[in-house]
């Protein structure tokens, strides 16, 4: 399978490694940045080539756009100017947040199917959970196309694209809950008495050993949370406490303003582009 990643931050170049790691052939996958100095230091670390999008690859089957989102528009530009010249036609898979597949599908030639990806930063230690979601124009075959290169770097589910929003709040955002957790209870071990030190190895330790535990057998959060709590316990003790402030409330608070506010950021409501716009960007 031959990949073109448009994009060497932290989500392109943790693709690039995963596929890499798969066993994807380094010369099969090509990179694109606006950076040449990233670019190709990126390049020499995976041994990968160097393109850009005015001399794309001559044949690519999978086309991967991780620019940030506010460089989308320009690069869909430039990208279907390259599409139109050429007879290239891969599958355009997009993990930028907050551009909705028939927006994107508005830049480039009718004949390109794109699909939609909501991957998560535990992409860069190949542990993601990415959601994928098909454009008008995808069939079964491009999506199995994009799940073989998101594979690469974790697990990947299928939903349809207006959930990718709750997606986003949940998976997207979710690591940031994780570490928030993890910096609290360090900051409550050092009011305990513990060293920074010893803090730091307890909790992040605990997380990753509990989160590995997630992950075994059929035995859910529920399950496993009162295996750990004995009746008038410690653990029971600083449970209450958490359901006397009410956290669960504060949780779905929390999710339900990361999903409204990526609605906002997606330009629900936004009158379509006309291709004739388009080529004015």
């Amino acid at each position: 399978m031959r990949v073109t990643v448009i994009g060497v931050g932290r989500i392109g170049e943790a693709l690039v490694a995963g596929l890499c790691r798969a066993g994807t052939s380094a010369e099969s996958i090509t990179v694109v940045g606006r950076s040449m100095e990233r670019t190709f230091d990126v390049a020499h670390r995976h041994g990968v080539r160097v393109a850009d999008l005015r001399n794309l690859p001559g044949e690519c089957d999978v086309l991967v756009v991780a620019v940030k989102p506010q460089q989308i528009e320009g690069v869909l530009t430039d990208l279907g100017s390259a599409l139109r010249g050429s007879a290239l036609r891969p599958v355009v898979l997009s993990v930028v947040a907050g551009m909705p597949t028939n927006r994107i599908e508005q830049f480039l030639p009718s004949v390109v199917p794109v699909v939609r990806a909501m991957p998560n930063t535990p992409m860069t230690v190949g542990a993601a959970v990415t959601a994928i979601a098909r454009g008008a124009g995808a069939t079964e075959h491009d999506l199995r196309l994009v799940e073989s290169v998101l594979e690469s770097v974790g697990e990947v589910l299928r939903v349809p694209e207006d959930q990718l929003d709750a997606v986003t709040a949940v998976s997207g955002s979710g690591p940031a809950y994780v570490f928030l957790v993890a910096e609290m209870m360090i900051d409550a071990a050092m009011t305990l008495g513990l060293d920074r030190v010893t803090a730091d190895r307890l909790v992040t330790g605990t997380l990753a050993g509990s989160s590995a535990m997630l992950g075994v057998g059929d035995v859910g959060p529920v399950q496993l949370r009162a295996a750990v709590t004995s009746p008038a316990g410690t653990t029971a003790a600083a449970l209450e406490v958490f359901e006397q402030s009410d956290i669960r409330r504060t949780f779905r608070g929390a999710l339900t303003a990361a999903r409204d506010r990526s609605v906002e950021l997606s330009g629900v409501g936004r009158p379509p582009l006309t291709p004739a716009s388009a080529d004015q960007h």
